[in-house]
């Protein structure tokens, strides 16, 4: 383990394929976001790889590595405010430290999150420019930012969407419903309510014959869930790489 400039700790992969790279998160702004880019095939397509909100990329090194053993390029984003994607001014840490009460840290939080959309349309972006135009992009969504995920397939058409234990409210889950029937690769634990009412819910919504859902016994989410299944890793791998080629 290792601990940023903001307090930050964070999991160093045993292995990297990566390069660490940083790109503006909008022009007309010099705040910098921070991913590990894994380069893939010449005409192979890319995914971008996104952690939930209590953790950062170092959690999801191993699904990224896993995406580029299949060939695709990956992007493992640090979403702003989280693990090197932060400044003063945007720090979870820090809003943590300086929250005097819950609805503070709330408050503070939702207002960091609604620049995500801009960070990702960032993100999608530079990882357009390294995948043949020929090519698919798909995204990995954990937890929080499945939310996000969605709303990044409302602007740009994405190939295909994986979802780790979503959380997502009424309206997120309404605006998934009115995406077109993308591809959708739904996981959950059995166990862990909130995210299994959500997969049953939209799994049986979406009407792509490609969807699949995959569910796990116990209580286990996000990169917990990951690590405990072994295989599950290569499963999306082979299912994204299917999706995004054209």
């Amino acid at each position: 383990m290792s601990v940023n400039a903001y307090g930050y700790e964070k999991e160093t992969p045993s292995i990297s394929n990566a390069q660490q790279v940083k790109f503006k998160a909008r022009v007309d702004n010099d705040f910098l976001l921070v991913a590990d880019y894994y380069a893939g095939g010449k005409r192979s397509g890319g995914v971008i790889v996104l952690h939930d909100c209590k953790s950062d990329r170092s959690r999801y090194s191993t699904m990224a590595n896993g995406l580029f053993q299949q060939g695709l390029h990956a992007l493992a984003l640090d979403l702003r405010g989280y693990g090197d994607s932060v400044s003063p001014a945007f720090s979870r840490e820090l809003i943590k430290q300086n929250a005097t009460d819950i609805v503070s840290y709330q408050s503070e939080m939702a207002l960091l999150t609604t620049y995500w959309q801009d960070d990702l349309i960032a993100a999608y972006q530079f990882l357009r420019s390294k995948v043949d135009s020929s090519q698919g992009i798909a995204i990995v969504t954990s937890g929080c930012s499945s939310t996000y995920g969605v709303a990044l397939a409302e602007k740009i058409l994405l190939n295909s969407i994986v979802m780790i234990t979503p959380q997502m409210t009424y309206a997120d889950k309404e605006r998934y419903k009115n995406l077109i029937d993308i591809p959708s690769y739904f996981v959950t634990s059995a166990h862990h309510a909130d995210s299994y009412q959500v997969v049953q819910e939209l799994f049986s919504w979406n009407g792509s014959e490609k969807s699949k859902m995959q569910i796990f016994k116990g209580g286990r989410y996000g990169y917990h869930l990951i690590a405990r299944e072994k295989s599950l890793i290569n499963d999306i791998s082979q299912w994204i790489e299917l999706n995004v080629r054209k």
